[in-house]
């Protein structure tokens, strides 16, 4: 008996040891390419992947080992995925798989569908995940999810109601549909909306259903009625087609509410009868031309060509035109069609079969036609007015030489132009007659403005009255205004636009005479106030000194034995100061005399003016020594020499310092201030007496005035006006301030 060989025991181990190799080389090569990502996660880390899942996730292998896949779940995904695991680790159910969002290494989010199951691994517990991306796949779903919902949005708000039929049954409505048939919606898909149909338009609608299922041609648009439970009827349009539905035919239905719409419509056509009524009563012709042919004549523009409206649309009436005539008409309508420039307003002659002619005057645009351009035309008989044009123009040749010799100008106009003109108005407006023929009566005014109203104004007056006159401005040719007074009257009694002779006579020189007469009466009427204002002024100012006069002859007269020497001088010194106050104010008057005859005499000559400014205060403290006024002298330190009339600066300074402390009876400084200011000295004379009143500032200048504010205050009113003369002499300016109850401001520029 033979023993066995010690290797043989150890065979049977290694083969299956080499099985089990084989298989799991097998297994791991069935696994790397399998055709979803797989891991396995024990303890949340990756224990186990294949080669698809780093791909998949963007991650390297190497990477993915031992770490948390959680980590590249997205943010907003992770709850879902911690839920997961809980479910997992209690052993609760879990789905058959899970949509999540990953973010690789790249940055890209990415959609996966995930299957996890519980396993055991190497003695513990673990999941095994298989996934597969899915971004494709769930873009196009959230798309068709986006693209439906648009839709549906759409047919839920669009304004026509949408229905879907299918196997005579509603399957579908949308809000619009209920609306417009006054039914819920759930009413709606229940029972139709047959019920709403009215009776007679019921049957129509059910067998063109039927006939367009079985595959007939059958109209897809037209109208029915809703018939309401109220009794009221709605008129709805359908628009209808055969489309599928789940997978079946089915009828869509779009159906609108057209109430409104028959109603403007009929409303168009009740318009459309009454425009054609007064088309066709209307007294003028009216024809449309398109494309050379005549589309639409009304019965006078029949009437007028000798045809019948039949005769019109089929022939025309261009045959009609008389032939000398004919080739500009014909031009007219072709430069017209093709976009040129051309009067749309003009005139042209008939010849009619019984050889007559009649002349017709014809307004002309181009207007939309059925779909093209067309042009529309209206023109009226004006045989009668040409005749009697041409009856004026056939005598005008026997008055002109009367006319043309006549002392004022006239004209023949027609419709605001020139027909005729005679010589006299050509040589008043500065042209040739024959310049003047033909031309708008525009140029004779000064602006389109006085143009158009005078048009209105004349032509109203005309078609009242049969004449009109009136005195106006017109523009001769240089550009210089004349006044003429113009009278016109209507060729035919109260009808301007038979045509107008306007006469024109230049009144130029009367009008000149007028304004010179009326500037006499209000110089004269000045003059008057000015002697009314002296004679009141003379008597106030001299009543006061004669009396102080007569009184102290009176005194003298009967007591001087007995007065003593010094009361006797005393009245002597009266007497003087009154003849001295009559006779500064009767200079006063002689000054102002000749000022206003521009006589006053000027003799400058080299003046000092800081020492006359010196003097003049020193005089002025001295006449009103009882006065509460202060006078200040402020001045230059140096000499301010100049070539000035010591007698009107005298006069100048003298009458503002005494106003100043005369207005001032409150007392308050008197300050007479002089500055030099480059070429030009300033002299300033400012209290802070009564003031002058604003609105009478204006006037202090003028002969004789007083404000109205000084009382009893005596004064004549004339100082201010020999002042104001006395600077401008000197070709200076004087300007004033002043406040009532503040004081007053004079500022004198030499």
């Amino acid at each position: 008996m033979s023993l066995p060989h010690p290797l043989d025991d150890a065979d049977p181990a290694a083969s299956v040891l080499e099985s089990l190799r084989q298989s799991e080389e097998r297994y791991r090569l069935v696994v790397e390419h399998l055709g979803e990502g797989m891991f396995v996660v024990q303890n949340n880390c990756i224990v186990f992947s294949n080669r698809l899942a780093s791909e998949i996730m963007r991650v390297p292998r190497e990477e993915m080992m031992g770490a948390d896949p959680i980590e590249w779940i997205h943010p907003q995904d992770r709850a879902s995925l911690l839920e997961l695991r809980s479910r997992l680790r209690e052993k609760r159910e879990i789905q058959a798989s899970y949509e999540l969002r990953h973010i690789g290494r790249d940055g890209v989010e990415r959609w996966l569908k995930v299957r996890p199951t519980p396993m055991a691994w190497q003695g513990g517990q673990a999941t095994l995940t298989l996934f597969s991306e899915i971004t494709e796949h769930k873009e196009m779903a959230i798309a068709l999810q986006r693209s439906e919902e648009r839709y549906r949005a759409v047919i839920e708000h669009v304004d026509s109601g949408m229905v879907v039929l299918q196997n005579d049954r509603l399957v579908y409505a949308n809000r619009r549909a209920a609306e417009i048939t006054r039914m819920s919606p759930d009413e709606l898909l229940s029972t139709g909306f047959w019920r709403r149909l009215h009776p007679q338009d019921l049957e129509l609608i059910l067998e063109r259903s039927r006939r367009r299922l079985a595959g007939e041609n059958v109209p897809n648009r037209y109208e029915v009625r809703l018939l309401f439970e109220d009794g009221s009827i709605c008129w709805i349009e359908l628009g209808v087609s055969i489309v599928p539905w789940e997978g079946k035919p089915a009828t869509i239905t779009f159906f609108s509410d057209v109430n409104e719409r028959r109603q403007i419509t009929q409303a168009l056509h009740r318009s459309e009868e009454r425009y054609r009524a007064v088309i066709e009563h209307s007294g003028e012709g009216m024809l449309v031309v398109q494309a050379g042919k005549v589309v639409f004549a009304n019965a006078r523009a029949a009437e007028m060509v000798h045809l019948s409206n039949a005769d019109v649309l089929r022939e025309g009436f261009l045959h009609r035109i008389h032939p000398e005539d004919r080739a500009d008409f014909s031009a007219r309508y072709r430069l017209r069609m093709s976009g040129q420039e051309v009067s749309s307003r003009y005139e042209t002659r008939l010849l009619l079969p019984d050889s007559s002619v009649r002349w017709l005057d014809i307004s002309v645009t181009v207007v939309p036609w059925d779909g093209g351009q067309a042009t529309l035309s209206f023109f009226s008989d004006i045989t009668e007015r040409k005749k009697a044009e041409q009856e004026l123009l056939r005598t005008a040749s026997e008055r002109e030489a009367i006319l043309n010799n006549a002392l004022v100008g006239i004209v023949l106009s027609v419709a605001r132009r020139h027909e005729w003109v005679n010589e006299k108005f050509a040589s008043m407006m500065g042209f040739a007659p024959a310049e003047l023929i033909g031309r708008s009566s525009r140029y004779l005014y000064a602006d389109e403005q006085t143009y158009e109203q005078f048009g209105i104004e004349a032509r109203a007056e005309l078609i009242a009255t049969g004449a009109c006159v009136n005195e106006r401005q017109l523009r001769r040719r240089n550009g210089e205004l004349f006044w003429v007074v113009m009278a016109g009257s209507c060729v035919r009694s109260h009808d301007p636009d038979s045509g107008v002779i306007w006469t024109f006579l230049d009144i130029t020189e009367r009008k000149k005479a007028e304004e010179d007469t009326y500037r006499a009466l209000l110089k004269q009427a000045e003059l008057n106030e000015l002697r009314t204002r002296f004679v009141a002024m003379t008597s106030h100012e001299f009543r006061t000194p004669l009396a102080s006069i007569l009184s102290s002859q009176d005194l003298l007269k009967h007591y001087s034995e007995r007065l003593p020497i010094a009361e006797r001088q005393k009245i002597l010194n009266t007497i003087e100061t009154s003849v001295h106050r009559m006779t500064r104010m009767l200079d006063r008057v002689l000054l102002l005399g000749k000022a206003d005859a521009q006589m006053l005499d000027f003799n400058p000559q080299e003046l000092d003016l800081v020492s006359l400014c010196q003097s003049m205060v020193t005089e002025a403290q001295n006449q009103q020594a009882g006065s509460q006024c202060p006078v200040v002298l402020e001045t230059p330190s140096e000499t301010l020499v100049g070539q000035y009339d010591e007698k009107l600066l005298r006069h100048i300074f003298g009458n503002l310092l005494s106003n100043a402390i005369k207005y001032s009876p409150s007392g308050g400084e008197v300050r007479l201030k002089v500055v030099r200011r480059g070429t030009e000295t300033e002299i300033e004379v400012s209290d802070h007496g009564i003031g002058i009143p604003a609105d009478e500032i204006g006037h202090l200048f003028e002969s004789f005035h007083r404000a109205s504010n000084v009382g009893a205050i005596s004064g004549t009113g004339l100082g201010l006006a020999i002042v104001k003369q006395s600077v401008a002499l000197h070709g200076g300016s004087i300007e004033l301030k002043s406040v009532v109850g503040k004081g007053t401001t004079f500022t004198i520029t030499l």
